[in-house]
């Protein structure tokens, strides 16, 4: 429900979104087929995570994907990885986030 709930969020201010259930129903290039960023929501599980992103790191394309991971704890938010982001938070922060990582604007994690 959250993650949908999110998907309608993006989509309301532009995005093209598109929700991987948990656990994935595709392999991971069907997946990742025309994304430009992946936000992992912390609906989808851990396990899920590392297997998306160790596919992700097999194909070239793939690994040039900026990743952000939305965290629910401050362990997860300030562990290595791809750039977390406190969840929830305000979806301008989001959108923020988002822009900056598809520019290539290093992101201080605050």
């Amino acid at each position: 429900m959250a993650g949908r709930a999110l998907e309608a969020l993006l989509q309301g201010v532009g995005y093209d979104t598109r929700l991987i259930e948990d656990p994935p129903e595709s392999t991971p290039e069907q997946l990742l087929e025309g994304v430009r960023l992946l936000l992992l929501a912390p609906t989808l599980s851990a396990e899920s995570r590392e297997t998306l992103l160790a596919d992700m790191g097999s194909t070239l394309e793939a690994a040039n994907i900026p990743v952000l991971t939305l965290s629910t704890t401050i362990k997860e938010a300030l562990g290595d990885g791809p750039v977390s982001i406190p969840w929830p938070c305000r979806l301008e922060e989001l959108t923020r986030k988002i822009e900056a990582a598809l520019l290539g604007v290093p992101e201080v994690n605050v």
